[in-house]
């Protein structure tokens, strides 16, 4: 009987683990048929880079927040700067880091979608009462905390 439940429970971890990656993945699909012009990863980036609370915010700074390497940052980061979203320069606390600033036509970006994302948030938490927002809210702390102590 115990040995059942210890199986039983293994099955629902692995289906939440897996549904977790194919969730994102259809979210990323999602984003990137709704956001223009820019990638859901890179729209994530760069709301990371707004919510910072840092004026100029290092490709460290912004990796960390994001939970991504510096060098995939690195990389959205140089695309970004390309379509005219940010700018980089070198930090003038530590001349090794780059400064990330955005820009005007990101700060119109912003503005011009800012309902495309509470739109896209609508229609995908539609059907979960915001009583259990909490709980999944804890769910998801609790996996970030036993990721980052493993």
């Amino acid at each position: 009987m115990v040995e059942d439940y210890k199986k039983e429970c293994k099955r629902k971890e692995q289906y939440i683990f897996g549904s977790i990656l194919l969730l994102a993945n259809k979210i990323q699909i999602l984003g990137d048929r709704l956001i223009e012009d820019i990638s859901l990863k890179q729209w994530f980036l760069l709301i990371i880079i707004k919510l910072i609370g840092k004026e100029n915010p290092s490709v460290s700074d912004i990796a960390e927040n994001m939970g991504s390497t510096r060098q995939n940052v690195k990389q959205m980061l140089n695309t970004l700067e390309k379509k005219g979203y940010v700018m980089t320069q070198k930090s003038k606390e530590d001349g090794r880091a780059l400064a990330i600033t955005l820009t005007v036509k990101c700060h119109k970006y912003f503005e011009r979608n800012e309902y495309t994302g509470d739109a896209i948030l609508d229609k995908l938490f539609q059907d979960i009462e915001p009583s259990e927002y909490d709980s999944i809210i804890q769910v998801f702390n609790i996996l970030f905390r036993n990721i980052d102590n493993y």
